[in-house]
């Protein structure tokens, strides 16, 4: 029988995927996802790069933290895939200005 600790990990990874697939497409081939949040990206090769950096961050946050269990021992690890995810998100934000 599948367990809640075994579904948020399964959850997890299929997130993670998900977004490695778009932020991939973004960083190789200039692609984003239909939407109205499209036009707001001026350089989507630099998002696909800050969505592959911040998903980076999320995954290591995710699995030496929480999803591994009540240690204390991996939280330095946990903090700094944290700060990686930041920076991630920095990223894609500079990617959404027109010009410096």
């Amino acid at each position: 029988m599948i367990d809640v600790h075994e579904m948020l990990v399964i959850a997890a990874v299929v997130v993670l995927t998900a977004g490695l697939v778009i932020g991939g497409a973004a960083a190789t081939a200039g692609w984003l996802l239909p939407g109205r949040g499209r036009a707001k990206v001026a350089r989507p090769r630099m998002w696909g790069y800050g969505t592959l950096i911040g998903q980076a961050g999320i995954g290591t946050f995710l699995f030496v933290g929480p999803l591994y269990g009540p240690s204390m021992r991996h939280v330095p690890y946990a903090m700094a895939g944290m700060a990686v995810f930041a920076l991630g998100l920095y990223v894609q934000r500079l990617a959404m200005r027109t010009s410096s």
